[in-house]
């Protein structure tokens, strides 16, 4: 009996050594004509240590689509010399696409093409510039978490720099979102998305339809952004969807310049405005700088805001029954 029991003690430290593999470190070099591919190498690290930690570090300019699938604690970085991975396939297929993977991390490239992180993925990237993607947006997170700081989404001709769907909740922080054909951000089918800064500030400008676009029960939170310049409205809320901005001072979310209104609000949608002087939505193209409009929008300290309005704001409901 004290044998079987010494035995049945030891099983769970063996069972934990088991799953336990050193941390595998490749390195890919896409300037030798001989290099393997980034794909080869993950199908090593998931044939061998799927849970990681693992690392790929990149050099030069890679022509392929990377596909994660089911692996943990991945880290596929750019060389101090500088990295790319362009799109091979004519914009039918995501440049790098991640799926049912945890703590993926994508770090200092150029990605010509873009980024798909979903089926409960969660994705990390700093410092990376995704541009020219052909498949309708840079970035995507669908069913899916993302931190995104220092990245650059812009130059997207062909769509979206940032679509938000699913349940996703993405985190934008210090980022830049700019120059694309159509929305700098979608956010909607009970998706989250935050705009934060640490060092500088999250910007979305000069996009060629609405800055952010919240509709099906989209959420929308303002922490520190400048939204500017874009074609159309600046925010539109719509849908059922909602849009919140922090007690930020002395910081300021500044919604200008934008060629509709800076914020507008259509059916059953409601737009928080914290009134501590960190909200500026002035100088906006279409002369109204907050605008209600469809069925049941409603407002909350629209006066902060600095702007022109047609939003009424009754009597606030008392949670003290008063």
């Amino acid at each position: 009996m004290r044998f079987l029991r010494t035995t049945l003690l030891a099983l769970p430290t063996i069972f934990l050594l088991g799953l336990t593999a050193q941390a595998l470190t490749f390195n890919v070099d896409c300037r030798l004509a001989t290099h393997l591919p980034i794909n080869v190498i993950v199908a090593k690290i998931a044939a061998r240590n799927p849970l990681g930690p693992n690392t790929i570090t990149v050099t030069g300019n890679c022509h392929e689509n990377v596909a994660i699938s089911s692996l943990d604690n991945l880290t596929l970085q750019a060389s101090s010399l500088g990295a790319t991975i362009t799109d091979a396939s004519n914009g039918t297929l995501d440049t790098v696409a991640v799926a049912d993977s945890g703590r993926f991390a994508l770090k200092g490239f150029t990605i010509n093409g873009s980024v798909d992180c979903f089926d409960n993925s969660v994705c990390r990237l700093n410092g990376n510039t995704i541009q020219n993607s052909q498949v309708g947006y840079g970035l995507r997170a669908s069913r899916a978490q993302i931190d995104s700081q220092n990245d650059s989404i812009s130059n997207n001709p062909s769509g979206l720099g940032v679509l938000v769907t699913n349940d996703s909740r993405v985190l934008l922080v210090d980022d830049t979102i700019s120059n694309n054909g159509n929305h700098g951000i979608q956010v909607f089918n009970d998706a989250f998305v935050q705009l934060a800064n640490t060092a500088t500030t999250t910007t979305v400008s000069n996009n060629g339809g609405f800055g952010i676009l919240a509709t099906s029960n989209g959420n929308v939170r303002l922490s520190v952004a400048n939204v500017t310049g874009n074609a159309f409205d600046g925010i539109r809320i719509i849908n059922g969807s909602v849009m919140r901005t922090d007690f930020a001072s002395p910081f300021v979310n500044n919604i200008t310049g934008n060629g509709g209104a800076g914020v507008h609000l259509g059916d059953l949608s409601h737009v928080f405005f914290a009134n501590d002087g960190s909200v500026n939505v002035t100088g906006n193209l279409s002369g109204t700088d907050v605008l209600c409009s469809g069925q049941f929008s409603a407002t909350r300290n629209v006066a902060a805001t600095g702007g022109v309005t047609n939003c009424v704001e009754p009597v606030p409901d008392q949670l003290d029954g008063k």
